[in-house]
């Protein structure tokens, strides 16, 4: 009769893959429920031996690569463990041949005896590709010898093993893919939102986060709110509608909403799909960017100045005539005439290889000294 799972030991596994620990938590159970020595379970590349992922119990990360880098060819078992079938559990003293000469191969003496290990059984029990996952269970001259049942019991084990290691890896891959998407998004100098499939926002940028502090919109619960009611159902349909373009292969559909404000000039926000492509268009997500025409522009001189190798004061004049000021404005605040002005623009076009100051100002508003969010001293992420 076969030996029902242990619960517990499968609640560990599972917590495993989200635990920051992974699956620490689940061989140091597999030591005291199969009455082990140690354990090991590592992810590794089999042809460049690159290890991904290592979690060890009763044994140190020193004895596992000394393992690895002198004695692994002598392992009988190991050797049986990846040409036998995989998902399969096989033990030393069960499956594998031992020649008679064994006991006196480095690998006996200077690796297994050390350490008082006596027994081990291990399996592959999963394989993607070139990557591998082990998992090695190890007793003491004071443990009995492995039985079949057990080898039995952990087969049962494999099922599970596989679908948590996978899982653990499908999320770390979309915790990757999000972390780069956030890091991208605080990149941006305009304000910018990302909504997920239920239209909350999951991040906002560090320009979005200074746009929130004037209440024009804010977050309830992660939702978009507007003051007028009318606006915020407006936003939320638009919000909807670009999150399902993005589900589609006509996932094309950008809107543009105006949103009103008192004494000012209206906010623009632009609502488009996200698209991933080669993902499976299952969830969907959106951006929303939010363009205020009455906003500076932030930008630093320094960057200007080593993007165009311009003078200080070239740069300087560069932002001045971005932010809509005339050449009479600025020698005015600069205490200087106008022909030093004129003079500076002429090199300024030289330059960045502009005639006239609206193509130059094109330029530089298009250029990554005003895309790209500058990082001040003091200034913290508001997501």
């Amino acid at each position: 009769m076969t030996k029902p799972l242990n619960y517990d030991l499968l609640g560990h596994l599972y917590d495993g893959v989200m635990a920051p620990t992974g699956f620490q938590l689940f061989i140091e159970e597999l030591v005291e429920v199969f009455n082990l020595k140690a354990v090991t379970m590592v992810i590794r590349h089999v042809e460049t031996q690159e290890v991904k992922s290592l979690w060890l119990a009763g044994i140190s990360r020193q004895w596992v690569e000394s393992y690895s880098l002198d004695y692994a060819r002598d392992d009988v078992l190991a050797q049986h463990i990846m040409t036998a079938p995989i998902a399969n559990f096989y033990a030393s003293n069960l499956d594998a041949s031992l020649p008679a000469s064994f006991s006196g191969t480095r690998f006996y003496t200077e690796w297994l005896a050390p350490q008082d290990i006596a027994f081990a059984a291990g399996a592959v029990v999963l394989q993607e590709g070139p990557w591998v996952t082990q998992l090695i269970l190890q007793r003491a001259s004071n443990h009995p010898p492995f039985a079949r049942e057990e080898m039995t019991h952990l087969n049962q084990l494999v099922p599970h093993l596989q679908r948590a290691i996978q899982m653990r890896q499908r999320f770390a891959d979309l915790q990757l893919d999000q972390h780069f998407l956030a890091g991208g998004l605080d990149m941006l100098a305009m304000p910018t939102f990302l909504f997920d499939e239920y239209a909350k926002v999951t991040h906002h940028n560090r320009s979005a986060a200074n746009l929130l502090t004037d209440r024009t919109l804010w977050l309830e619960e992660g939702h978009l709110q507007a003051k007028d009611s009318g606006m915020t159902r407006r936003l939320g349909l638009e919000i909807s509608k670009s999150i399902a373009a993005s589900r589609s292969k006509e996932g094309d559909l950008n809107s543009v909403v105006l949103l009103p404000r008192n004494d000012k000039l209206p906010l623009m926000l632009m609502i488009a799909p996200l698209l991933l492509t080669g993902t499976p268009r299952t969830h969907g997500a959106a951006l929303m960017f939010a363009f205020d025409p009455e906003a500076t522009p932030s930008v630093t001189l320094d960057l200007v100045r080593r993007l165009f190798k311009l003078s200080s004061a070239e740069a300087e004049l560069s932002i001045a005539l971005c932010i809509g000021k005339t050449l009479d404005e600025i020698a005015i605040e600069r205490g200087t005439s106008i022909h030093t002005v004129k003079s500076q623009l002429k090199s300024i076009f030289l330059k960045t290889g502009t005639k006239r100051q609206p193509e130059l100002v094109s330029m530089l508003l298009a250029s990554p000294a005003f895309f790209i969010a500058q990082k001040q001293i003091g200034q913290t992420s508001g997501a």
